[in-house]
C-alpha cells in the first residue's frame, strides 16, 4: 500500500495563543551529531518557577487543536472498523482509567507542550519516557520538535512534558527539554504538513536536581525492527481535537505495513482514528516495547504510526544516549 502525500495532510499537532509575553530560551552551541541524525542547539535551562509560571494552567489548558494544510472540506472521520478497544467509541478510542500513575502504559504517557517560534503560538502533543543509558529521553514525533521547512533550522522552544497529565494536573512533575534530536532525512525534507515514516524524534529531559525522569517515572523498552502485521497494540496519547485534550486516551488496534516514501514503513491500522493532539503517542505491545509513535492520520483511512525502526530510530536513540541522555 503506497501512502501519498495529498492524502495525509493532517498533521496532530494542537495550538493555543500565546497571553504574554513568551519565555523563550536561548540556544547554546551543540556537539556534532552522528550520521543520519541532526540536533537542535541545546537550549538554556529554565527554574522550575519559570517553567510553572509561562505554562499556567490557563495556558496550558487553552490549547486548540489546528489542522496544518488541511483539505479545505475535510472527509467526516472514518469510524474504526473494528473497534477493538474495550468500552471504546466509534472512533475505537476509550479514556484510560484513572489513576494514570497506577498503570504502566498511562504512567509513562504524557502530554507536550511547546511555543512554535514561526508563528507564535503554544502547540500540544503526545509523549511517552522510555528506557536509556543516561535515563532522560522522550520519545515523540519530529513535527513536535521540529517548525523548519527543509533545511531550515527552527526548533519547538519552551518544551516541556507532563507524565500522567490529568486535566492540568501534574502528578509526576513538569519536564523540561535540554535538546531534540530527528532523522536527517526528516531535517532535509522539512515539516511540510505531511506524515512522513521517518517522524520520530528522541526529546533529552533535563534533571530535576539528582532526579532523572525515567527513575521518576519508567521507560518503554523500544523495538528496532518490527514489520508486518503487528496485532493487539496498545496506543495512548492526548486528543485535542473532538476529545478536549484533558484526558488520556487509549485505543487497541491491529496493524499491519503500508508503504512509505524512505524505505521505511508505517504502521498502519483501521481499528484507531487519531485526532489532533495524539501525535508522538507511543504505540505499545504486550511487552511494554515501543513499536512507533502517532504520526498523523488520514480522516478517510484511519492511522498512522511512525515505526521505531533501524535506519531512523536507532540513530536519534543513540544519538541522545551518547550525549549522557
Amino acid at each position: 500500500m503506497r501512502i501519498r502525500a495529498s492524502r495525509l495532510k493532517t498533521l496532530l499537532v494542537s495550538a493555543g495563543l500565546v497571553a504574554g509575553a513568551a519565555l523563550v530560551s536561548a540556544p547554546v552551541a551543540s556537539a556534532a551529531s552522528p550520521d543520519g541524525v541532526v540536533q537542535s542547539p541545546q537550549v538554556g535551562q529554565f527554574t522550575q518557577g519559570q517553567l510553572e509560571k509561562f505554562w499556567t494552567p490557563e495556558r496550558l489548558r487553552s490549547a486548540r487543536p489546528v489542522a496544518q494544510d488541511a483539505p479545505k472540506a475535510a472527509a467526516a472521520p472514518q469510524v474504526a472498523s473494528p473497534v477493538l478497544t474495550p468500552g471504546g467509541d466509534q472512533f475505537g478510542n476509550a479514556q484510560a482509567a484513572r489513576p494514570y500513575t497506577s498503570d504502566f502504559n498511562t504512567r509513562v504517557t504524557g502530554k507536550v507542550f511547546f511555543f512554535n517560534p514561526r508563528d507564535g503560538l503554544t502547540y500540544v502533543c503526545s509523549g511517552s519516557v522510555i528506557n536509556s543509558t543516561g535515563k532522560s529521553v522522550v520519545a515523540t514525533a519530529a513535527h513536535c520538535v521540529f517548525q523548519g521547512g527543509a533545511g531550515q533550522s527552527v526548533w519547538s522552544q519552551n518544551f516541556i512534558f507532563i507524565p500522567s497529565y490529568d486535566n492540568n494536573s501534574r502528578p509526576l512533575g513538569t519536564w523540561s527539554a535540554a535538546t531534540f534530536w530527528i532523522p536527517t532525512t526528516y531535517f532535509n525534507h522539512g515539516n511540510d504538513g505531511v506524515t512522513h515514516e521517518d517522524d520520530v524524534a528522541t526529546v533529552a529531559i533535563a534533571a530535576q536536581g539528582a532526579s532523572k525522569i525515567t527513575n521518576v517515572v519508567g521507560g518503554l523498552g523500544w523495538v528496532s525492527n518490527n514489520s508486518g502485521t503487528i496485532n493487539g497494540f496498545d496506543t495512548h496519547g492526548y486528543p485535542q481535537e473532538l476529545y478536549g485534550g484533558q484526558n488520556q486516551l487509549r485505543c487497541l488496534g491491529n496493524g499491519r505495513n503500508a508503504g512509505g516514501f524512505n524505505g521505511d514503513t508505517y504502521l498502519f491500522t483501521n481499528n484507531c482514528v487519531a485526532f489532533g493532539g495524539w501525535s508522538g503517542g507511543p504505540v505499545i505491545n504486550g511487552s511494554n516495547q515501543l513499536l512507533g509513535v502517532t504520526s498523523g492520520s488520514d480522516r478517510s483511512t484511519n492511522s498512522f504510526y511512525a515505526r521505531t525502526a533501524s535506519n531512523t530510530w536507532v540513530p536519534v536513540l543513540n544519538a541522545a544516549q551518547a550525549a549522557g541522555f
